[in-house]
C-alpha cells in the first residue's frame, strides 16, 4: 500500500503530460541527429526516437523488445563500463550527439559522472534531461532503495551544478511524477573531474537541505509545451 500512495501521490502533484511527453516534445522540437539514453529499461522512453535521428541506449540489462521507429542500437553494459570501453562517436557514427537523456542509477555520483561522461561528446546546442531531480519525500528520496517508487538523490545535481558550473543554461520542468530537468551550455573541453573533491560534501546533503534550499537552486517551469519551446529557442542562442 505504502508503495501505491507513493506512485499517486507522485503522479497527482504535476498534473499535465509526464515526462514521457516533455522527451516527446524534445524530439520533435530538436529532431536530434544522434539520440543517447542512459537507462533504458523497458525502453518507453528510447522508442519515441524518429527518422532521421540515430539513438542509442546504454543499460546493463534492457528489456527492451520494441520495433524501433528509427536506427537504434542497444549496448548491455553500465554506462560506467561503456564509457571507459567505447567511444560514443563510433557508436553514433558521429562526432556528437544533440539530444541525452540520463535515467540510469538513482544515486546523484553516478549521474554526474554519466553527465561529464557524455560531455565529452557534446556541441553548442547538445541538450542533456535528467529524470528525478524534483523528489516527493525523504522515503523515497533515499540513497538506498526501499520502495517501488524511488528518485534516490537525484536532485543533488541541480544545486551541485549551480555552484561549479554556474555558465550553464538549466531549467526543470514540473512533469510527472519526478521532474526533467534540462542542460544546455554544456562545453566538451571542461569535461574532466576537477570537481571530484567537491563530491563527497553533495552525496553527504541530507533530505533537510532540499526541503530548506530547493527554492533557492530549483529553477522551474510549467508543464506545458509552449514553455518548453520558448526555453529550448532562448538557451539556443
Amino acid at each position: 500500500m505504502r508503495n501505491a500512495v507513493h506512485d499517486a501521490a507522485a503522479a497527482a502533484r504535476f498534473p499535465g503530460p509526464d515526462y514521457y511527453q516533455v522527451l516527446g516534445w524534445l524530439h520533435q522540437e530538436l529532431q536530434p541527429a544522434g539520440y543517447v539514453e542512459i537507462g533504458v529499461s523497458y525502453g518507453e522512453s528510447l522508442k519515441l526516437a524518429a527518422p532521421p535521428t540515430i539513438a542509442l541506449g546504454i543499460d546493463p540489462a534492457p528489456l527492451a523488445e520494441h520495433r524501433w521507429k528509427t536506427t537504434t542500437r542497444l549496448v548491455a553494459l553500465p554506462s560506467s563500463k561503456f564509457f571507459q570501453t567505447c567511444d560514443l562517436r563510433d557508436q553514433l557514427g558521429m562526432d556528437h550527439f544533440s539530444l541525452a537523456f540520463i535515467d540510469g542509477r538513482h544515486l546523484f555520483e553516478q549521474v554526474l559522472e554519466d553527465l561529464f561522461h557524455l560531455e565529452r561528446y557534446t556541441a553548442h546546442d547538445s541538450l542533456v534531461a535528467v529524470h528525478d531531480t524534483i523528489p516527493l519525500d525523504r522515503e523515497t528520496a533515499s540513497r538506498r532503495r526501499t520502495t517501488t517508487f524511488h528518485t534516490g538523490d537525484v536532485w543533488k545535481i541541480v544545486p551541485f551544478l549551480k555552484r561549479h558550473r554556474k555558465h550553464l543554461h538549466m531549467i526543470t520542468v514540473r512533469t510527472a511524477p519526478s521532474g526533467l530537468t534540462l542542460i544546455r551550455r554544456l562545453d566538451p573541453l571542461r569535461a574532466d573531474a576537477i570537481w571530484a573533491a567537491q563530491v563527497p560534501e553533495f552525496v553527504r546533503l541530507p533530505w533537510d537541505y532540499y526541503e530548506r534550499r530547493h527554492e533557492e537552486f530549483l529553477e522551474t517551469i510549467p508543464n506545458e509545451r509552449p514553455a518548453v519551446t520558448r526555453w529550448l529557442r532562448g538557451s539556443a542562442r
